[in-house]
């Protein structure tokens, strides 16, 4: 008889949470530490028959290099409805198919906590491979292969608003609510990625919002 998974996946709302989340992928992923990040993210943290055995997690778009650019320009994509999946660490689970059940749980869950937290439409997701990895779970979901980094990273840094005049190319930032963030994006020479993207249908965005036609 084959054995019964039951899989769940739990938002990290608080610090109990985050404590799991943070242990978890400094223990177990492959090439990455857990880093707060100056932008957008949310996490899970993944259950295999109640056993933490993952997380997942999402942060700002990266849409910095020409291939993605021209991805999101060919689809109609905003920034903010882009969600670059920076971490999806697994170890310790039973069933080989885990990794892709627990993809699409939080894809589906990702869309609806993207608009009760920052009131945007997530119309697509992005994610970096780094080789000799090749991406198998995300291709499983059919996540689209669309090419590779040129071996740059960028990373955001907020600058006070008064400090913007000792600052060259200071990004302006300007959000629903009326918010201003001011940035600038550091480049640091690192490997080359693999780059997968995945549109969300227009159907399966309006299924999980409850978006009446």
């Amino acid at each position: 008889m084959s054995e019964i998974y039951e899989y769940r996946i739990e938002r990290v709302t608080n610090k109990e949470q985050r404590i799991m989340t943070v242990n978890f992928i400094n223990t177990y992923h492959s090439y990455i530490k857990y880093s707060d990040r100056p932008s957008r993210k949310l996490y899970w943290n993944l259950y295999e028959n109640n056993i933490l055995v993952g997380v997942f997690a999402l942060g700002s778009a990266f849409s910095y290099s020409k291939t993605v650019k021209e991805y999101m320009k060919n689809n109609n994509l905003l920034f903010n409805e882009v969600a670059n999946n920076i971490v999806f660490c697994l170890a310790n689970h039973k069933n080989k198919n885990a990794g892709t059940i627990f993809l699409k749980l939080c894809r589906n869950d990702a869309i609806l906590w993207w608009y009760e937290r920052y009131g945007d439409y997530l119309k697509a997701f992005q994610t970096f491979i780094l080789p000799p990895r090749i991406g198998a779970i995300y291709k499983a979901d059919n996540w689209e292969y669309i090419g590779e980094t040129i071996g740059n990273s960028q990373k955001t840094k907020n600058i006070r608003p008064d400090k913007i005049d000792q600052y060259k190319n200071v990004q302006k930032k300007v959000f629903k609510d009326g918010r201003i963030e001011y940035c600038i994006c550091i480049e640091n020479k690192v490997e080359p990625k693999l780059i997968f993207m995945k549109l969300v249908k227009d159907k399966e965005l309006k299924r999980i919002l409850g978006v009446k036609n």
